[in-house]
């Protein structure tokens, strides 16, 4: 396993926690890891200087910059790093894992059983097949990411920050992150599926274009004029009947207005309406101008006769002998629990057995959990076939 050292030096790096509680200088330091070096023995090695944001190995003192140029020049890798910007931290961890595969390939080299792997192994060189060069080639995202590792860049606050910074205020917001053309459309309520099918599928490519040569089209019409109302072209006739349907346009809000305030419920003209009321309403439609004559085909008059007649058939079926009444009667349809029945008293024996039928059901519902209940009274195993020796109880 790659094993990291990391030098702290007291001139250097002031108000940091050092290997020991006293004060140690730069040679001491130097002397405490060469005194436990051999502990590293045939092991990778690499030494992180940290707290590089506070000052870098270039701006130590010569002497203290030449510990680490002795070292480097050793074969040790020297990497500085800081743990509070994360300054490379990523580089570390790649430089351990590559120096950790390269000691296990060497150790396993070293080893008896190469012979045998290689032996099982055919390296394919593939032959050039023309004269072009085909560098290696690395995606942009993929430069860009590993330029973001290396460099202090700051990163960009996930949602997770945002929902502990903010607390109850935050709102998840994905919109935010979609990538258009006009960014004021980003906002724009649009459904993906509409009745069974995909929006996408539908929407004209040139549809922008369309609506714009639109509302050009309908500029020059209003600008031509072909909008405007024809009153003045209009006769005097039409002139005073579009007064006459205007004031009884009012009269009918001012009806509706004191109908509220008496919080009279229903229909403002009922079908019992009394001949009075009937009266005084021609009288005032006949002064706005209506012409009453043809008065008897109105609605209100026929819902008037229907509301009589009616009426008039209650009373004489309520005055009428019971047998007449019950023959009256007889032609509506009967009620359904009296379907089929001859008299009261094969109503009452219908009744009876109905509710006997229910009994069953009603004690199920009544039943609850923790009752007790033998699923099978007689169980065939028991009670069938040849009786043998021995009890018969199942209890």
């Amino acid at each position: 396993m790659a094993t990291a050292f990391c030098l702290r030096f007291k001139s250097s790096f002031p108000n940091r926690v050092h290997l020991n509680s006293n004060e140690t200088s730069s040679n001491e330091q130097l002397e405490l890891f060469n005194s436990i070096r051999p502990l590293f023995a045939n092991k990778p090695l690499i030494i992180v200087a940290n707290k590089c944001d506070v000052k870098k190995i270039s701006e130590l003192s010569e002497e203290n910059q030449k510990i680490f140029a002795d070292l480097s020049a050793e074969g040790i890798p020297v990497i500085e790093t800081s743990t509070l910007t994360e300054e490379g931290v990523m580089q570390v961890k790649t430089e351990a894992c590559d120096q950790l595969l390269a000691h296990r390939v060497n150790t396993k080299m070293k080893g008896k059983k190469v012979h045998d792997v290689l032996n099982r192994l055919h390296l394919a060189m593939p032959a050039k097949r023309d004269e072009k060069e085909r560098p290696p080639f690395i995606p942009e995202g993929a430069m860009v990411r590993r330029k973001a590792m290396e460099v202090d860049a700051p990163k960009r606050k996930l949602e997770r920050d945002l929902e502990l910074e903010l607390g109850d205020d935050y709102i998840l917001d994905l919109q935010k992150y979609w990538d258009l053309m006009n960014e004021d459309e980003k906002r724009d309520k649009i459904p993906e599926v509409w009745e069974g099918h995909n929006i996408a599928d539908f929407i004209d490519p040139g549809i922008m274009k369309k609506l714009e040569e639109l509302e050009k089209e309908e500029e020059l019409k209003e600008r031509a004029g072909e909008y405007d109302s024809d009153e003045e072209s209009e006769d005097e006739e039409m002139q005073e009947i579009r007064i006459l349907a205007e004031q009884i346009r009012e009269k009918k809000q001012l009806k509706v207005l004191e109908s509220k305030e008496k919080d009279v419920h229903g229909p403002r003209m009922p079908r019992t309406a009394t001949k009075v009321e009937r009266k005084r309403l021609e009288k005032e439609m006949g002064n706005l101008g209506l012409d009453m004559d043809d008065k008897d085909d109105s609605h209100y008059a026929q819902q008037a006769r229907r509301s009589r007649s009616v009426a008039k058939k209650r009373k004489r079926e309520a005055s009428a002998p019971p047998t007449s009444r019950t023959r009256s009667q007889s032609a509506s349809r009967p009620p359904r629990d009296q379907s089929g029945l001859r008299d009261a008293k094969m109503v009452k024996k219908t009744k009876k057995m109905m509710k006997k039928s229910q009994k069953d059901m009603n004690r199920q519902g009544k039943k609850g959990e923790s009752d007790r209940h033998v699923f099978d009274l007689k169980p065939k195993h028991l009670l069938a076939g040849k009786r043998k020796s021995g009890t018969t109880d199942r209890r």
